[in-house]
């Protein structure tokens, strides 16, 4: 098993040289070290019939932006091989989102030089495919589920504890000191519902059957429409909302009661 979270980024190299192999690609080998020109990784690849390069640019870390990216293009560009190139960007940890429209747009464009990115997310994927186990306890925790609202009657932690436990190889007890916080900001989410009918005498020319539903900021002042991510993370919650004891937090209670109805 590769622990990913534990390896350097020497030997996390190494272990995608296995995983490349084991998936079936040619010619699988490492770049010089001491010379790194953003080629950590070079293979081969046939696709119906022609042979293709790729460069693979290997990052052990938390988040990869869209220079990495672009670093990458570059270098396939300058890439010496008699035949189409094209490039991978592979991570441990998540892609910034400029990073992934850089990566997309190249595809959209038919750029001589495209390139495909694989987060921790997708390198589990790819190893469960070919049995190799690659653990990485970042990614598993941060999955596209959301714990459970904070509840006032436990520690802030127990909704991260909990969901620790179900990850397999490894004990809760090794569970480093998590770091959360909470912060109580009222919103509400509006279901607008719009029904309209455009007529003239000779008869409908256009009709309107239409449901919104958006997600707004309701604290006193000019209310603000909630970014894209806080919008799901509420409307996909409706049905998991925690009761606050009125006595416990009867003074936060009141003030969100003012402000919707003040």
């Amino acid at each position: 098993m590769a622990v990913l979270d534990d390896l350097s980024g020497f030997e996390f190299e190494d272990v995608m040289e296995d995983v490349f192999r084991n998936l079936g690609y040619e010619n699988v080998r490492q770049a010089d070290r001491t010379a790194d020109e953003g080629r950590d990784v070079i293979m081969e690849e046939v696709v119906d019939g022609t042979r293709r390069a790729i460069i693979v640019e290997c990052k052990h870390t938390g988040t990869v932006g869209r220079p990495v990216v672009q670093k990458l293009h570059s270098a396939i560009a300058t890439f010496d091989f008699d035949g189409p190139k094209r490039g991978m960007v592979v991570t441990t940890g998540r892609f910034t989102n400029p990073a992934q429209e850089y990566a997309d747009r190249l595809q959209q464009n038919d750029d001589p030089h495209p390139i495909e990115l694989l987060d921790g997310e997708d390198l589990r994927e790819v190893a469960d495919e070919i049995g190799l186990d690659l653990y990485n306890g970042r990614i598993e925790i941060l999955c596209d589920e959301t714990l459970r609202p904070y509840d006032p009657a436990a520690d802030v932690d127990v909704a991260v504890t909990e969901a620790f436990r179900d990850i397999e190889n490894i004990e809760a007890v090794d569970l480093p000191e998590p770091y959360s916080s909470v912060t109580f900001r009222p919103v509400v989410a509006v279901t607008a519902d719009t029904n309209a009918v455009f007529e003239t005498s000779v008869g409908v020319i256009h009709r309107i059957n239409d449901r919104t539903r958006f997600v707004a900021h309701a604290e006193r002042g000019q209310p603000q429409v909630v970014d894209e991510d806080v919008a799901t993370l509420v409307t996909e919650n409706l049905h998991a909302t925690v009761e606050l004891d009125t006595e416990q937090f009867g003074e936060v209670f009141d003030d969100v009661e003012e402000r919707r109805f003040g």
